[in-house]
């Protein structure tokens, strides 16, 4: 019984540092019930999806720069049973046209010998150049399948695409956490450097205004602007860390500690005191006189000594060198 399977080819056409396009192509394959004969008749059934991946500049899709055609497949046999752990499973890929008189024009033909997983899975990519790809662009181009002798699949491959701007489906100058060291393809460390001056990053040194990626190590990201009633940094711009304004009431006083006297017993707290029963001495011989006390009238000494301090001061240093919440860390990097 001959089986229809589903092949969807999804295809992405960007603009050097933007995406133009990007549209999936689902064709169909009518297996025309021949049957594999592998290893004491094992027979291969493929379920196979297939990504074409194009490069192009800003102004055509006929530009390609780099591309590839990424075979995805499950291979099974007649009880449907996945067909694990074959080390080299020979399959011929080819992509052609029809011409005059429905004669097969090659656009490219590749034999790989693929590996099967645990699970039947195999993968594989051909590398499509600049002429290939226009090549299947512009014509009814159908895939063949074949291993060995047999024609195990021969279908023309029919685009139903649906598009959207989505620009790979994130933005030039988007930022976003990374875990490793080297950025991938179309991103770039957010670590101060150079950008090449090429036209695939013209777009995003445009936007940033300058020629360096942004230096985000150390720092986290914010909204940029004020709203809710927080004033933010502005676009593209540092700012430095800040603790918001904020005091610590305290309240220091001392007792009324060092109030005395010289007391005991009422008896030493006497001292002699001068009042109109005074002696005065005979003036000496530049006529200076003196007086002293009466000895029989003496004045209490009176108890002082209660009184405050006022403190002021600061409260020893504590912590770190910075002001932070818990944080893991990370590399940031910048879409092209």
């Amino acid at each position: 019984m001959c089986q229809i399977f589903k092949i969807c080819h999804e295809y992405r056409c960007f603009k050097t540092s933007m995406c133009i396009v990007s549209f999936y192509s689902c064709y169909l394959l009518d297996i025309k019930c021949n049957l594999l004969f592998i290893m004491k008749k094992i027979y291969l059934i493929l379920t196979v999806f297939i990504v074409l991946l194009i490069t192009v500049n800003a102004n055509a899709q006929t530009n390609v720069t780099s591309s590839g055609m990424s075979i995805q497949g499950i291979a099974r046999d007649e009880t449907n049973a996945a067909i694990a752990n074959i080390d080299q499973l020979a399959l011929v890929f080819t992509v052609y046209y029809l011409g005059a008189g429905n004669s097969e024009q090659l656009i490219l033909t590749k034999t790989a010998n693929v590996r099967t997983d645990n699970f039947g899975v195999f993968s594989y990519v051909l590398d499509i150049d600049q002429l290939q790809y226009n090549q299947i662009s512009t014509q009814s181009a159908y895939l063949k399948v074949v291993q060995g002798s047999v024609v195990f699949s021969n279908e023309k491959l029919q685009a139903v695409p649906y598009a959207i701007y989505a620009q790979n489906g994130v933005p030039t100058g988007s930022i976003m956490p990374f875990i490793g060291t080297v950025a991938p393809n179309g991103w770039l460390l957010c670590d101060g450097s150079a950008i090449t001056i090429t036209t695939n990053t013209l777009n995003l040194r445009t936007l940033l205004g300058t020629t360096n990626t942004p230096d985000l190590r150390s720092m986290f990201l914010r909204g940029a602007g004020n709203g809710n009633g927080r004033t933010g940094s502005l676009l593209k711009i540092v700012q430095q860390d800040d603790l918001k304004s904020h005091l610590h009431g305290v309240n220091l006083s001392t007792n009324n500690v060092g109030e005395h006297d010289h007391n005991k017993d009422n008896v030493f707290n006497k001292v002699l005191a001068m009042d109109s029963k005074y002696t005065v001495a005979n003036s000496d011989n530049n006529n200076n006189s003196g007086s002293e006390p009466n000895l029989g009238f003496s004045k209490s000494i009176a108890a002082d000594g209660a009184h405050t301090h006022t403190v002021s001061g600061n409260t020893d240093t504590t912590g770190g060198t910075e002001t932070r919440p818990i944080n893991y860390g990370v590399n940031y990097i910048i879409k092209i």
